[in-house]
C-alpha cells in the first residue's frame, strides 16, 4: 500500500461553529417549548450546554485543544494547544470519513482528542488523502 504523508493545519470554522451553536440553542429552548416539567427540562437545557463546549471543542479554531497533525512514514505526530513541539500520536478506531467532513479520534499520550474537520477547512489533496487513510486503516 503506497501512504502519502498528510500535514493538517486546518482553518477555523466560524461558520460551521455558529451553526453548531445555533443547534444547541434550540435543543436546549425545546423542553421549554414542549412545557416539560421544570426539573427536567433544567436537566435537558444544561446538558445541551455542555455538549455545546464539547463540540466546539472539536471544531478547528482558537477553542481547540489540537493545533495540528502530521502523518507520514515515520508515524503520527500531533501538536497540541500551547505546545512548542509536535508529540507522537495516532489514530483512533472510531475515526470516519464522510463525503463533506472526517470525524478524527486522535491519542495523543493519555489523551483522547476529536477532530470535525469539514471539507473546506483543509487542502483539497489532503483532505481525500485523509479519507483514504481512514477507510483503510480504521
Amino acid at each position: 500500500m503506497r501512504s502519502f504523508a498528510i500535514a493538517l493545519e486546518p482553518a477555523s470554522t466560524p461558520r460551521l461553529a455558529c451553526a453548531a451553536a445555533l443547534v444547541h440553542a434550540l435543543t436546549a429552548a425545546a423542553p421549554w417549548i414542549a412545557h416539560v416539567p421544570a426539573a427536567i427540562g433544567i436537566l435537558l437545557t444544561l446538558f445541551a450546554l455542555a455538549g455545546l463546549a464539547w463540540t466546539l471543542a472539536c471544531l478547528p479554531g482558537r477553542h481547540c485543544a489540537l493545533e495540528g497533525l502530521w502523518l507520514d512514514r515515520d508515524g503520527c505526530r500531533a501538536r497540541l494547544l500551547g505546545a512548542r513541539e509536535p508529540v507522537p500520536a495516532e489514530l483512533g478506531a472510531r475515526s470516519r470519513a464522510y463525503a463533506d467532513f472526517v470525524v478524527l479520534e486522535v491519542r495523543a499520550g493519555r489523551r483522547r482528542l476529536v477532530w470535525l474537520l469539514p471539507r473546506g477547512s483543509v487542502a483539497p489533496a489532503d483532505f481525500r488523502h485523509l479519507k483514504a487513510r481512514i477507510r483503510l486503516t480504521c
